[in-house]
């Protein structure tokens, strides 16, 4: 019975660990471009392992590591041309490292 309970305490304080490092890294986030291009897109649905009503926020956790484009993890590799997909034509994605980078595209003025 007590291993029962040491197991839930455990698992309980892990959650909130991961909580207050996900509270840490929106803060962070806050009032940068990735912060904006992370609110825009976390919601959005994606097409993984045929399962319905899957959102990015679900697969891919994001990080701080420049504040002008948005950095994120992801749990597994599928994530990323399921993100590609999500994000069409306004986002720029690609896989840098270990990371995923979602930067805006940036249209080029044309002279007359």
């Amino acid at each position: 019975m007590t291993k029962i309970k040491n197991d839930k305490s455990a698992a309980a304080k892990a959650q909130e660990e991961l909580q207050a490092k996900k509270a840490t890294v929106e803060a962070a986030l806050e009032g940068t471009e990735a912060g904006a291009i992370w609110n825009e897109i976390k919601d959005k649905d994606l097409e993984m392992f045929a399962l319905p009503e899957q959102k990015i926020h679900q697969h891919a956790a994001p990080t701080v590591v420049e504040p002008s484009k948005l950095y994120l993890l992801t749990k597994a590799s599928a994530a990323l041309p399921a993100i590609e997909t999500a994000v069409g034509k306004k986002y720029n994605v690609e896989r840098v490292d270990r990371y995923v980078v979602v930067s805006r595209v940036v249209i080029p003025i044309t002279q007359k």
